[in-house]
């Protein structure tokens, strides 16, 4: 799933969903993000010089986004930070030591819920293009059936669906909002 979709959606059900607050909404938003910072920083380290010295024509394609994802200095950070490990032993580590006590909004709990979400919805979204969710312990990957981008692999129907909701999600206040004003204006009634 695209990036901005994971932070939507996890924002959504923190904000609107169980309503666990504002700033529970943005932590959460910010941990389904963090998964792709690594792929962002090597997007810039990768691509910028080249395109800038360059052009588009001069890069291979193949070999720049091997390098972005999996093989350049970015690529284990990124393999980490898409691994169920990490955010399993923090949200174990946050049961077992009551962290709760103190993260009274649960502004921690969110971002891990939000990061833990993006893995998820990632190994379940990624066809030849996943991450092994058990790094650093197991190099398996699950080629999903299912692909975020890949119209092969119902890409397309894909993006329809977690677009389409994320406008309907984003419309529901506004169209709860004029049928309040609707229902004042005419008496209560339907």
């Amino acid at each position: 799933m695209e990036t901005q979709l994971h932070s939507f959606y996890t924002w959504a059900l923190a904000k609107y969903g169980v309503k666990a607050g504002r700033a529970a909404g943005i932590a959460g938003a910010v941990g389904a993000a963090i998964s792709d910072v690594p792929a962002f920083i090597a997007t810039a380290y990768y691509i910028g010089p080249v395109y800038l010295r360059d052009g588009w024509s001069s890069m291979d394609t193949e070999a720049v986004l091997s390098a972005i994802y999996f093989t350049g200095p970015f690529g284990a950070t990124g393999s980490a930070l898409h691994s169920i490990v990490p955010v399993a032993v923090l949200l174990g580590a946050y049961r077992i030591f009551g962290f709760g006590r103190h993260d009274v909004r649960r502004i921690f709990l969110w971002f891990l819920l939000g990061w833990l979400g993006h893995t998820v919805v990632d190994f379940l979204t990624h066809v030849d293009d996943g991450r092994p969710l058990f790094w650093p312990f197991s190099d398996w990957m699950w080629s999903s059936p299912v692909s975020y981008y890949d119209s092969d692999y119902y890409g397309r129907e894909f993006s329809l669906i977690s677009n389409g909701a994320a406008v309907a999600l984003m419309a529901l206040p506004l169209v709860r909002r004029v049928v309040r004003r609707w229902r004042k204006k005419s008496g209560g009634g339907l």
